[in-house]
């Protein structure tokens, strides 16, 4: 009896120190998965490399550093590194709204639309994700890139619906609109935008134009004054100095 006292509490004190060593390798891997997206939000991509690869060690399981890393190499422009990673971190979290988004917008960049949507379904089946607005405003921007204007507006709506601050979606409708001749309507959505975002050159740009249809020569004076100002070596700047050189605005 005392042998076999003895053999359980040997093994309870060992599945207690294995369950501590995974514990800490668990809070090790986040630690390390935390300071490798401050320097990767940083620009400091080879502490985030370090720190990242460090979390994956520690905890293999852990999808998030694959994650990043992918978002690392897609910034630097290695984009089969970036695929790599974003799959290894789905294969992982398969189901990871965040992860499925973010592969999405990547794909999306490189005009592989139609896999592209395939991932984005995957992010909103989560009916609680926090990032839907997200979502709906990248099925937008990549349905705009096929020239699917239709399914795009749909989706710019459907992501203002949800979140009011979605500037892109919210200069996108402006734009659109003001395209469509709906100038009204156009203005409207650049009133939101104001609200959500600072100006852009794009932004202040489409307000001169919709100024410029309601022949509104001091709110022209003062955003031109401000696009010259803010975003001087702009395409829009630059299109603003030769029209006023020709005297067309």
């Amino acid at each position: 009896m005392f042998r076999f006292s003895f053999v359980i509490i040997f093994i309870l004190l060992v599945s207690g120190c294995t369950t501590s060593r995974v514990q800490n390798y668990d809070r090790a891997s986040k630690l390390n998965t935390e300071l490798g997206l401050a320097y990767l939000i940083k620009g400091r991509y080879e502490q985030a490399l370090t720190k990242l690869k460090k979390a994956i060690k520690q905890k293999p399981d852990n999808p998030e550093p694959y994650a990043y890393i992918a978002e690392l190499y897609r910034r630097l422009k290695e984009n089969e590194r970036a695929d790599d990673y974003f799959n290894q971190a789905l294969e992982i979290a398969p189901e990871d709204s965040s992860i499925n988004n973010n592969y999405g917008a990547f794909l999306c960049a490189n005009k592989q639309y139609d896999k592209a949507f395939k991932y984005f379904k995957i992010a909103l089946k989560n009916p609680v994700y926090h990032g839907r607005g997200e979502v709906f405003e990248n099925i937008g921007i990549c349905s705009e890139s096929q020239g699917n204007i239709k399914v795009a507006r749909e989706n710019y709506l459907q992501a203002v619906s949800i979140d009011q601050k979605r500037s892109k979606s919210l200069l996108a409708l402006a734009q659109m609109d003001f395209d469509s001749g709906k100038v009204d309507s156009a203005r409207k959505f650049m009133t939101y935008f104001n609200k959500a975002s600072r100006p852009t050159a794009e932004s202040l740009w489409l307000e001169i134009l919709i100024a410029k249809k309601y022949n509104d020569s001091k709110t022209i004076k003062s955003l031109s004054w401000s696009l010259s100002r803010q975003y001087p070596d702009s395409k829009e700047a630059k299109l603003l100095k030769r029209l006023q050189a020709t005297g067309k605005l």
